[in-house]
């Protein structure tokens, strides 16, 4: 109400000096000593913006709760809203104008970005699904995880690994996970529940899927579509591995490349679970990060992740194969199962 008093003095305060001959004030932006509104917020609505003119723009405004960028709230910078939208104006016509650098002079070919590859692991629940349909289902996710860029990470080296575990038997998904992301160094985890594939009738499918870095867990995802010959049935184990290998490379950015040490030897060696196929070189030097913390989006999905204290760094000594490289310690303390093993400058 009083929102509204104070909007209506400064609209009989136009009238009133416009009848008096001068120019009424249409640009300031603060408010006379007593009023809500400023004469500029006035000529926005009566004006430039005319739909705003209703109940609902007296109410009193917060502007720290209007900022709608996610970085201020996940950091509670509490900016104002006008602050906000400038800065991102600057931001904006910044990117605009890098984008067109980019594209009229091209990035020098002599500048080399190492790009680690990430693992992606499929485990088959066998108790459920018929083998000769998750046989096929492999090899087509092997296949598609190939042609996308990352690293396929078999059924039988996640059975191996968590045969000598009780993770199985306690049907704990975390568990799994856990083991899984230390070695054979999967990032991401799917869990085929079911897999129905009829010769013809309705297909249906459901994966569970988990960051072994996060150590989260996402929704299920659920197919279903309808069969009527081999080649539909080829198309829907396609369709879902294709899919699952997207969900993998789309969120593995919400937190740097990383593997971990899973054992030491005698000479004060540690082995990690990624060699030349991940991208690792001899001479990297990996940062020994102990956890992390999970930045949620208002969703309450994960959006980013903030590493937690350096303990040290290791350097790799040597690649022994693909999968597999030693590290010695650089500096600080040596790394634990636990510890992320992060290249330097991620």
């Amino acid at each position: 109400m009083n929102g509204k008093l104070s909007f209506c003095l400064v609209l009989l305060s136009w009238l009133l000096v416009s009848c008096s001959g001068m120019f009424p004030d249409i640009v300031s932006e603060e408010p006379l000593e007593g009023h809500t509104f400023s004469s500029a917020q006035v000529r926005q609505i009566l004006i430039d913006q005319p739909f705003l003119l209703s109940g609902d723009y007296f109410l009193r405004r917060n502007p720290e709760k209007e900022a709608t960028n996610l970085f201020q709230i996940f950091l509670g910078a509490g900016e104002k809203a006008k602050a906000e939208a400038s800065e991102q104006e600057k931001r904006l016509a910044k990117l605009e104008e890098a984008v067109f650098r980019k594209k009229e002079s091209p990035a020098p070919s002599s500048v080399a970005v190492a790009e680690y590859r990430i693992k992606v692991g499929f485990f088959i629940d066998y108790q459920n699904i018929d083998i000769r349909d998750g046989e096929v289902f492999l090899k087509v996710a092997k296949e598609i995880t190939q042609a996308k860029g990352a690293i396929f990470v078999d059924h039988r080296d996640i059975q191996d690994v968590l045969s000598r575990t009780d993770c199985i038997a306690r049907k704990d998904l975390g568990c799994m996970s856990k083991v899984v992301g230390i070695y054979p160094g999967a990032r991401f985890l799917h869990l085929v529940e079911i897999l129905e594939v009829p010769k013809a009738g309705k297909a249906r499918a459901r994966v569970s899927i988990v960051d072994t870095g996060l150590n989260y867990r996402y929704p299920s995802m659920e197919v279903e579509m309808p069969i009527n010959n081999d080649k539909d049935r080829q198309e829907f184990m396609s369709i879902i591995a294709s899919k699952l290998v997207e969900i993998s490379l789309e969120k593995k950015n919400t937190m740097p490349w990383f593997c971990k040490a899973f054992s030491q030897d005698e000479k004060n060696r540690w082995f990690i679970s990624a060699g030349s196929s991940s991208g690792i070189k001899e001479g990297d030097v990996l940062t020994i990060v102990s956890g992390g913390k999970i930045v949620n989006a208002p969703t309450g999905v994960p959006a980013g992740w903030i590493p937690g204290n350096s303990k040290g760094a290791v350097k790799v000594e040597r690649i022994v194969n693909p999968e597999l490289a030693i590290v010695t310690l650089e500096s600080g303390a040596p790394p634990d199962l636990e510890d992320f093993l992060i290249p330097k400058g991620k």
